[in-house]
């Protein structure tokens, strides 16, 4: 795929899948009563892609959720990045003092949020480097084709007398070239020792 074309792939992606959108849709404790997202240092976020130099961009933001009722915040943070191959976004929800993230497997997290994931071809869920992966083909509206996909959940920070955690990192993956055949088990071990974290 040219150049231009994956460019328009990517600004296709963030108008139908924009972070903040996403990030309120996988909150998984009270009501949204607002989330803003903003450009922010990447070396200033709890998680990160590494090595940087495998990837030709990388854009960082973070922002924060006010949920209603006595349900407090949630922070919120994403990675977008790009190579000539494949695009990678990673979410970073961090529970506030009165919320807790419960755990939840990868399509159980984004499938209802997910138009562009084919219907029908979400995979059992695996295992890669801690995370636990889902594989998937993705449709966008502006392609004809279909792209082989995954994505990922990982929980970190238990909080104590609930089943909920602090932390959630996920976020999903697909690549370029159209495929009927799904990411193969060696670039998605490949893509998710690339997630850095903090707190794991």
């Amino acid at each position: 795929m040219g150049a231009g074309r994956w460019m328009k792939m990517l600004n296709g992606l963030r108008r139908q899948f924009p972070a903040a959108a996403v990030l309120a849709a996988i909150l998984l404790t009270g009501s949204g009563a607002g989330a803003v997202m903003r450009d922010a240092e990447c070396d200033d976020l709890d998680i990160s892609l590494e090595p940087a130099a495998d990837f030709r961009t990388i854009k960082c933001e973070a922002g924060q959720m006010v949920t209603g009722g006595e349900s407090g915040s949630v922070g919120m943070a994403t990675i977008e990045a790009e190579d000539a191959l494949s695009f990678f976004i990673v979410y970073h929800d961090r529970a506030g003092n009165r919320t807790y993230l419960t755990r939840t497997d990868p399509k159980g997290v984004f499938g209802d949020s997910m138009d562009f994931a084919v219907e029908g071809t979400w995979s059992s869920t695996s295992v890669s480097n801690g995370f636990s992966i889902a594989k998937f083909f993705g449709k966008f509206d502006f392609a004809a084709e279909q792209v082989p996909c995954f994505a990922f959940t990982r929980y970190a920070g238990h909080v104590a007398h609930t089943t909920g955690y602090r932390h959630m990192i996920g976020g999903f993956y697909c690549e370029f070239v159209p495929s009927d055949q799904p990411v193969t088990d060696a670039r998605v071990d490949q893509m998710t020792e690339k997630v850095k974290a903090d707190m794991f």
